[in-house]
């Protein structure tokens, strides 16, 4: 949301960055009022969780410019009239005028509408509206379920699987799961194998045998015959016109698909191998495998499960920019900017119990509760990366971080070059940017912040301290202050 100046500025790099709109901020020029301009996006904003900003008197044309509006006071106050009076609930927003160089922008931050009164929908069309990354888009039939659904917590790991039977299940997976289930849980010591299959929750109905969605998907021996959708595609995605390639699609029960994944990152991200100084061999990758491999496997423990999200698969892409792993299902019971501060409730409650005691090659699928995302940040951290970034619509939920935060050796060694100050005292983040600055990049605090996933103070602090150090200057003045190498 844009409180003050600075936050302004920082959303206005952003859209120069992106070259446009982005998930959460949206840019018109609003030289007239009209209510058709604004229904689908502030629709769209109080349908995604966090909701969103609209910027009256922006322009995409020809790169982000800043045309003001006239009467911006007017235009605001019918913008949040139409935002009370105009949905099939109330949204709530925030307006707020600035003056920019002596233009007027009007800013619209909109809150994301409560669960149960989701799908909001435009009261001109009747029709709910969905955020994508270019736009806003009527939702089908089934994301409108999904939101529903989401009004009650989810059971639908639960129900039973018409057609499947315990001998739906893989031995191997399952003698592991019976094994662990029975050291974790003393009270399961003594049961038999039947029992503890049912009162864990593999076995949904104990007369007929039927197996639960859960206990399909985490132990079956081919869960796709009966559940086609639960699987996971990969590709490695072209630049421009090129198609992508090394697609794979992994299906098998839960713990085969997770181990099958992280063997194809393995072979499709970039890696080089390094001696220690103890002349050990070691291969580093772009993408560190921990990350990727707790990212995937949130991705399967906690997609949607329900009918709303049948043909609805995981897709992951390795591309020029980065990893990005998309899964069916918004979050539930946690916003974006809770994920790894402690523990919350799982969206798949029963699938979750089971996976802590499933195992597959890479190790339990569940290591720790509640650790996962505080790894992948750890592991990204220690591998000079920037923070993942997580976006939720409200229908599907992803996770992007970059695909390569390698320094070339020639680069390490230029930076050692620098002084014993650059090795010790510098962050990850400064001396990637410093990298980047020798071969030719400007920074702008808004590209650093995106590029590094920092907050606006953390971005002038490590670049003012760049200057401080004699290793950058700065030019220009407030939104227009960049910074390069010194002496280029």
């Amino acid at each position: 949301m844009i409180n003050d100046l600075d936050d302004l500025l920082g959303a206005l790099a952003v859209l120069e960055l992106r070259g446009g709109d982005t998930t959460s901020i949206e840019a018109k020029t609003f030289s007239e009022y009209t209510p058709e301009q604004l229904g689908p996006t502030l629709g769209s904003f109080a349908n995604k969780p966090g909701g969103g900003v609209i910027l009256l008197g922006v322009s995409e044309r020809d790169g982000i410019n800043v045309v003001g509006v006239d009467d911006v006071d007017g235009l605001l106050k019918r913008a949040a009239n139409q935002a009370r009076n105009g949905f099939s609930a109330p949204i709530r927003v925030d307006v707020r005028a600035f003056d920019l160089d002596g233009k007027a922008i009007g800013v619209v931050n909109v809150e994301g509408a409560n669960v149960n009164e989701k799908p909001v929908r435009w009261l001109k069309d009747k029709k709910a509206y969905l955020r994508q990354y270019d736009g806003d888009y009527q939702m089908a039939v089934s994301e409108e379920q999904m939101l529903l659904l989401r009004h009650r917590r989810p059971t639908a790991d639960a129900d039973p699987v018409r057609g499947s039977s315990p001998r739906d299940l893989d031995q191997t997976l399952v003698s592991q799961y019976l094994a662990s289930a029975r050291e974790t849980t003393s009270r399961l010591a003594d049961y038999s194998d039947e029992e503890v299959l049912y009162n864990t929750g593999v076995v949904a109905d104990r007369q007929s045998g039927e197996l639960s969605v859960a206990g399909l998907y985490a132990l079956g021996e081919y869960p796709q015959r009966l559940l086609p959708h639960l699987t996971l595609t990969a590709a490695v995605e072209g630049s421009g016109d090129v198609r992508a390639v090394n697609r794979r699609d992994f299906t098998g029960a839960l713990p085969v698909i997770l181990d099958d994944v992280l063997e194809w990152v393995r072979g499709n991200v970039e890696s080089r191998q390094l001696v220690t100084r103890d002349g050990d061999g070691l291969t580093e990758y772009a993408v560190p495998l921990l990350a990727a491999r707790e990212v995937s496997a949130n991705a399967l423990v906690h997609r949607d499960l329900s009918e709303a999200s049948r043909g609805k698969g995981i897709d992951l892409r390795i591309t020029r920019d980065g990893f990005r792993l998309t899964n069916p299902g918004g979050l539930w019971g946690i916003t974006v900017d809770r994920l790894g501060c402690g523990d919350h409730p799982a969206v798949n409650e029963r699938l979750y119990g089971i996976c802590r005691n499933v195992h597959g090659r890479s190790g339990r699928v569940i290591e720790a509760m509640g650790t996962g995302i505080r790894e992948v940040r750890r592991s990204l951290r220690e591998a000079g990366m920037a923070e993942p970034r997580f976006y939720d619509n409200g229908v599907s939920f992803t996770v992007r971080f970059p695909n390569s935060a390698l320094i070339p050796d020639g680069d390490l060694a230029w930076l050692g070059g620098l002084g014993r100050d650059v090795a010790v005292e510098l962050n990850r983040r400064q001396k990637e940017a410093l990298v980047e600055m020798r071969h030719g990049r400007t920074w702008s605090n808004g590209e650093y912040r995106e590029h590094f996933g920092v907050t606006a103070e953390e971005a002038r602090s490590d670049l003012r301290d760049l200057v401080s150090r004699g290793l950058a200057i700065s030019t220009g003045q407030r939104r227009w202050v960049r910074y390069e190498l010194a002496g280029e």
